[in-house]
């Protein structure tokens, strides 16, 4: 049985998303909601893409973007203990069981 090939076009997006990610950490300060608002949507694209090419899985995909984006809300809650991400990496690895099991 042949295995999927890889979509180069996945890895474009998420090297170009990342570029935009840093063109726009540079440039902007995050002064106001929108700012934050555009910068995780552009982490969360660019995170998209790049475990798009990664996994070639769609739902796995997405349990990644979540996962990076709600460290990066913590983190920007100011909650910065060593347990948060060991906490939040069983949780989405129960969320694949979940889904996967659908």
């Amino acid at each position: 049985m042949d295995k999927p090939k890889r979509n180069i076009l996945w890895l474009i997006l998420g090297i170009c998303g990342l570029s935009v990610l840093g063109w726009f950490g540079n440039t902007y300060q995050p002064e106001n909601i929108q700012r934050l608002v555009l910068f995780f949507s552009i982490v969360a694209v660019t995170a998209f893409f790049f475990s798009l090419f990664l996994f070639k899985i769609v739902r796995r995909a997405v349990l990644v973007t979540l996962g990076v984006i709600i460290w990066l809300l913590i983190r920007l809650l100011g909650l910065r203990e060593f347990w948060y991400p060991l906490l939040l990496i069983p949780c989405l690895i129960s969320l694949e069981i979940l889904f996967n099991k659908r």
